[in-house]
C-alpha cells in the first residue's frame, strides 16, 4: 500500500458517499436566497454554499445547481441571501422542497430586492460573473445593500440541525 500522491494528470476517485461525510464535518450557517420571476412573484431556495470573497468592493458567492433559482438569477443577474436564526429552522425546510403548509413567508424589499423579514442578516446581490464547476455555477455578486437584525444563527453540521451553544 502506498500513501504517495497519484502520478500528475490522474485523479485519484473519492467515494461521493465519503466525501460527503467528510464535507458535512464543516458547520455552516442557512441561507434562504430569494429571487423574483417575470410577474415579481418572490421565490427562494435553501443553500450552505454561501461566503464571502471580498470586502472591497463587498463581494459573495452561492454555488447552485440548475434549477428554478439557477434560471431566475442567471436571466435577472439579481438575488437575496437572507442568513436563518436559529428560530427560522421551518423556513429552511420550505425552501429546500418540504414546503411547511402552515408557515407564511414574510418578504420585504429594503432596498430593492426582497428577503426574509426577521432574517439574522440580509444581502441584496448583483451578480458580476459565473463560473462554471462540473454540475454547478458559481455565481458571484457585488453585495448592493446588506443588513443585520442580531439573534443566534441556524447551523447545519453532521447533516442535522444544530443552534450555537455560545450566545450570539
Amino acid at each position: 500500500m502506498s500513501n504517495a500522491a497519484p502520478a500528475p494528470g490522474k485523479r485519484s476517485r473519492v467515494d461521493p458517499e465519503s466525501f460527503r461525510k467528510s464535507v458535512s464535518m464543516f458547520a455552516t450557517g442557512i441561507v434562504v436566497l430569494t429571487c423574483e420571476d417575470d410577474d415579481g412573484q418572490v421565490h427562494g431556495m435553501t443553500v450552505n454554499s454561501f461566503t464571502s470573497v471580498s470586502l472591497d468592493p463587498p463581494t459573495v458567492l452561492v454555488s447552485l445547481k440548475p434549477g428554478k433559482a439557477h434560471r431566475l438569477i442567471s436571466r435577472n443577474g439579481r438575488y437575496g441571501a437572507c442568513i436563518l436564526n436559529e428560530g427560522q429552522q421551518s423556513f429552511s425546510a420550505h425552501f429546500s422542497g418540504r414546503p411547511q403548509e402552515a408557515l407564511l413567508p414574510d418578504f420585504v424589499v429594503r432596498e430593492h430586492l426582497p428577503t426574509l423579514r426577521n432574517c439574522l442578516a440580509w444581502f441584496e446581490c448583483e451578480t458580476v460573473e459565473k463560473v462554471q464547476i462540473h454540475d454547478h455555477t458559481l455565481f458571484v455578486a457585488q453585495v448592493t445593500a446588506c443588513g443585520s437584525e442580531g439573534g443566534a444563527p441556524l447551523m447545519f453540521y453532521g447533516s442535522r440541525y444544530h443552534r450555537t451553544a455560545i450566545a450570539a
